[in-house]
């Protein structure tokens, strides 16, 4: 990942939820490569094993979530109400949800 240290709350969640969405997408591949996989012939290993690869994207997804849980959680009211603002408030837009959602949790709309 890239120095995140100059970059907004915006722009972190937005990186975050990429990196998650890649990653759920990685594990949907993991699980659609293993139900297409042929049986190994015998004495053979698995040509994939999802017990290693799937579990590995699932562990980044839940990663990620958990990080973008931790910038909301940390981020001060002034910072919540200035990326939601800088998100437009598109309904739909994954950042401008999860701003919107920790601004309704914290009690900040009127």
């Amino acid at each position: 990942m890239e120095n995140t240290e100059s970059l907004d709350l915006f722009t972190l969640i937005e990186v975050a939820l990429e990196e998650r969405n890649e990653a759920a997408d990685a594990f949907d591949v993991f699980k659609q490569d293993a139900v297409m996989a042929h049986p190994p012939a015998p004495g053979d290993e698995p040509a994939i094993t999802s017990d290693n690869a799937a579990d590995a994207a699932a562990e980044e997804v839940d990663q990620f979530s958990a990080e973008v849980r931790g910038l909301l959680n940390t981020a001060s009211d002034a910072d919540l109400t200035n990326a939601y603002e800088q998100s437009g408030g598109e309904v739909g837009h994954p950042v401008a949800e999860a701003l919107l959602s920790e601004i309704k949790r914290r009690g900040l709309g009127s």
